[in-house]
């Protein structure tokens, strides 16, 4: 849901952005990895047609696709 600037500005400024600014200077930038964590993939999967992150099953022999379950 998009909120107008003005709505997000109290009497102080605008707080979401300085708190934006606040975890920056905390915590510092984030980071992206291209790799995923062992364990997990990312592909394309055949039954919701979603790009997005498989997870390998306990046994070790299948992955997950985490938005619909499907194995691969």
């Amino acid at each position: 849901m998009a909120v107008r600037r003005n709505d997000l500005a109290g009497p102080e400024g605008d707080v979401l952005y300085r708190r934006y600014i606040e975890a920056l200077r905390r915590h510092g930038p984030p980071e992206e990895d291209d790799v995923p964590s062992p364990g997990r993939a990312i592909r394309s999967c055949s039954r919701c047609g979603r790009h997005t992150m498989f997870r390998l099953d306990p046994e070790g022999t299948w992955y997950e696709c985490t938005r619909c379950g499907q194995y691969a």
